[in-house]
C-alpha cells in the first residue's frame, strides 16, 4: 500500500526594518516601538498599533511599509484571519507605486503565506512576482528562491524546484561564502519526492548534523528522515527518528507536532496496528482543521482511507478519499495527488463501484509526473549530480590546501610548477568524479532497483523512436500491461519483503519467456508493461497467454505453504495514430477488463 510520509520544512523570511530611506523618522521610530512589542510578547498590542498608524498613515509608501511589517507579523502568527479583513488593502497596494525593494517584500511574505496555507498555485504567483523584484545581492533573496523550488516541488516540477534552490545555494556562495543547512533541508526534500529516498536520507542527514542539540528545526527534520525510512520500509530506523523528533520537540514543551503524530500513525499501519493509526491520524486531523492546515490536511484524510481500506470500512474509506482527492487538486499538489489514486481506484472496486473506478483510472494514467518521467529524471540527476561533484571538488581542494599549508618551504621552491601541477590534477579528478557519476545517474535512471528491469522512464525514449520507425516502414508494433493479481492482500499478509520477492520472482519470469528483441519494464508497484517490436495484436496476445502461464507456474513457498501467483494482462496494438500514453490507456482498460472478469486472463481491446 502506499503510504504518504510528511515532509514539512521551517521556511521563516526574515524582513529588513529599513525598506525605503525617504520615510520620516517618526514612522521609522514607530515601527520600531511596534517591532518591540511584538519581541516582548505584547502581539495584541503591536497588532493595534499597526492598525492605528495604517489609518492615519500620510501617503502609499507609509502604507507599504507598515503593511510589510504587518504581513511578516501575521506568517509568524500564522494569523490568516488578520490577512482576511486586509485583502482589499494589500491588492490596492500591490499595483501602487511603491519603491521596487517594498514591492519584493510584499509579494515575498505573501508568497509564504499562501505556502504555508497550503495554497501553492497562488504561493508561485507571488514568489514569481517577488523574484522578478529582488536584488541578488542581498541574503533575503536566497531565500525567496528557496521557498519558491520547494513550493514548485510541491506542485510536481521537481526539476524546476531543483534549479531554484540550486539557485539559493549559488547566491549564498556569493553573498557570505558559504550554504545554509537549509539547502540540504530542499534537497532532501526535492529527492524525496523523486523517490530517491536514499539521497534524499543522506541530505537529511546531513543537514541534521548542521543543527546543534535540541534545535527546534530538529522536530521536523527528524520527522522528514522518518517519513523517508517508511517508504524503504525500514520501521525500526523510522521509530528510531520519531522517537528522536519527539525528544526534541518535548525539549521545547510541545506536543501538537503534526508531522510526528501523522508519521507515528503510518509506522503503524505499514506494521498492521490500523486501530493505532487511525487514532493518531484521527488526532492531526483534529489538530489541522483547528489550525486550516492544507498542506498537512490532504495527506491525513488520505492516511486515514488507507487504515479503513485495510479494515474492510470500505465506505468511510471512499469518503476520507473524495474528501483528499478535492484538496489535493485544488492546491495542485500533484505528487501527492498521484499517489492518492492506487489505493482510491482498489477501495471502489472494492465496493463494487467500478464506473468511479474506471473514471479515477483515466484522470490518473492523463495526470504528467515528473519522478516517472525519463527526460526530466535524467536532467534532475544531472543538475544534482553537478551540485554533488562540487562539493566535492570543493572538499578535495581544501583538504589539499590544508595538507600543503604545512609545506610551505617546498611551496616557496616549487611554487609556480606545484600550484600548476595540483590546479591539473583537480581537474583531472573532477571530470573523472563527473564522468563517473553521470554514468551511474543515467543507469539508475533506467532501472527499476528492485527487480532490475528497466523502469517507466526507460520506455519512454523506446517507445518515441519505434514510433517514428513504424510511421516511416508502415509496420507495427504491441504493448501487453500486466498486473499481479490480489497483491495488496499477499503484501498485507506476508509482509512487504516477501512481496519484494514475488515481484523478482514474475520479473525474473517474463524477462526469461520474452524473445530477444522485447523488452519488459516494471511500470508501477505491482505493474509491468512488454514492448514488442514488430508483433501485431494476434501475435501479442499469444505471446500474453505465455507470460500468463510462465508467472502462474513460479513456484512459491512461505514457511512450508505453497502459494500461487497469477496475473491479469492487456494487449494493445499500435494504430499508426495518437501518443503512446493512448496506446498504454488502451492496454490498461484491457487489463481492468481482465480484472473485472475473474483475473489470471488476457484481454485484447484493440
Amino acid at each position: 500500500m502506499v503510504r504518504q510520509g510528511i515532509l514539512i520544512l521551517l521556511l521563516l523570511t526574515f524582513i529588513n526594518s529599513g525598506y525605503a530611506t525617504e520615510q520620516i523618522d517618526s514612522l521609522e521610530s514607530t515601527l520600531s516601538e511596534i517591532k518591540q512589542l511584538k519581541s516582548d510578547g505584547e502581539s495584541a498590542q503591536a497588532y493595534q498599533q499597526l492598525r492605528t498608524t495604517y489609518s492615519s498613515a500620510q501617503s502609499t509608501t507609509q502604507q507599504a511599509e507598515l503593511m510589510v511589517v504587518w504581513l511578516a507579523f501575521m506568517n509568524e502568527d500564522k494569523n490568516w484571519h488578520e490577512f482576511d479583513l486586509l485583502k482589499d488593502d494589500v491588492s490596492q497596494l500591490l499595483v501602487s507605486e511603491v519603491d521596487i525593494e517594498t514591492k519584493y517584500a510584499l509579494y515575498d511574505n505573501l508568497g509564504l503565506m499562501k505556502y504555508r496555507l497550503g495554497k501553492f498555485a497562488e504561493a508561485d504567483s507571488y514568489l514569481s512576482k517577488a523574484v522578478s523584484f529582488a536584488d541578488d545581492t542581498q541574503l533575503a533573496t536566497s531565500m525567496t528562491y528557496y521557498l519558491y523550488g520547494i513550493n514548485s516541488v510541491r506542485q510536481g516540477k521537481m526539476v524546476d524546484g531543483l534549479d531554484k534552490i540550486l539557485h539559493a545555494h549559488d547566491l549564498q556562495i556569493n553573498i557570505q561564502g558559504y550554504a545554509s543547512p537549509k539547502i540540504l533541508i530542499g534537497l532532501g526534500f526535492t529527492n524525496y519526492y523523486m523517490k530517491n529516498y536514499d539521497k534524499a536520507i543522506e541530505y537529511t542527514q546531513q543537514a541534521i548534523a548542521a543543527y546543534p542539540e535540541n534545535d527546534i528545526l530538529l522536530t521536523e527534520l527528524y520527522a522528514n528522515l522518518a517519513a523517508m525510512y517508511v517508504d524503504k520500509a525500514q520501521y525500526q530506523e523510522a521509530l528510531i527518528a520519531i522517537n528522536q523528533a519527539e525528544k526534541v520537540a518535548h525539549f521545547h514543551n510541545i506536543f501538537d507536532r503534526v508531522p510526528i503524530i501523522i508519521n507515528k500513525g503510518t509506522i503503524y499501519a505499514e506494521l498492521n496496528e490500523h486501530q493505532k493509526a487511525i487514532d493518531y491520524y484521527l488526532k492531526a486531523l483534529d489538530i489541522v482543521n483547528k489550525n486550516n492546515d492544507l498542506i498537512h490536511k490532504p495527506t491525513v484524510l488520505s492516511n486515514l482511507a488507507q487504515s479503513n481500506q485495510s479494515l474492510g470500512n470500505y465506505k468511510l474509506a471512499a469518503d476520507y478519499f473524495e474528501q483528499a482527492l478535492a484538496i489535493f487538486s485544488s492546491e495542485s499538489q500533484l505528487i501527492k495527488r498521484l499517489e492518492n489514486y492506487p489505493p482510491m481506484i482498489e477501495n471502489y472496486q472494492s465496493l463494487g463501484n467500478y464506473q468511479r473506478a474506471l473514471e479515477l483510472m483515466v484522470e490518473y494514467k492523463e495526470l504528467d509526473d515528473e519522478s516517472t518521467s525519463l527526460a526530466a529524471k535524467e536532467k534532475f540527476d544531472q543538475s544534482q549530480a553537478a551540485y554533488d561533484i562540487a562539493s566535492k571538488e570543493k572538499s578535495l581542494i581544501e583538504a589539499k590546501l590544508a595538507q600543503t599549508s604545512n609545506e610551505n618551504a617546498i611551496l616557496r621552491l616549487y611554487g609556480i610548477v606545484a600550484f600548476s601541477l595540483l590546479i591539473i590534477l583537480f581537474i583531472y579528478i573532477a571530470y573523472r568524479l563527473k564522468h563517473s557519476a553521470y554514468l551511474q545517474v543515467k543507469e539508475l535512471a533506467l532501472r527499476d532497483q528492485l527487480t532490475g528491469l528497466f523502469n517507466r522512464r526507460a520506455l519512454h525514449d523506446i517507445f518515441e523512436l519505434e514510433m517514428s520507425r513504424v510511421n516511416r516502414n508502415k509496420k507495427t508494433f504491441s504493448i501487453i500491461l500486466l498486473d499481479i493479481d490480489h497483491f495488496k492482500v499477499l503484501n498485507d499478509t506476508y509482509g512487504h519483503d516477501y512481496g519484494d520477492i514475488v515481484l523478482q520472482k514474475v520479473a525474473s519470469a517474463l524477462q526469461d519467456s520474452i524473445r530477444s528483441m522485447d523488452k519488459v519494464a516494471r511500470w508501477g508497484d505491482e505493474e509491468f508493461l512488454v514492448f514488442l517490436p514488430e508483433t501485431n495484436k494476434e501475435q501479442a496476445s499469444h505471446l500474453a497467454e505465455k507470460l500468463r502461464l510462465a508467472v502462474s507456474n513460479i513456484e512459491l513457498t512461505y514457511q512450508d505453504k505453497l502459494l500461487q501467483v497469477t496475473v491479469s494482462l492487456g494487449v494493445c496494438e499500435y494504430n499508426q495514430q495518437g501518443e503512446y500514453k493512448d496506446m498504454v490507456k488502451q492496454a490498461d482498460l484491457g487489463l481492468y477488463k481482465a480484472k473485472e472478469t475473474g483475473r489470471n486472463k488476457v484481454v485484447c481491446l484493440s
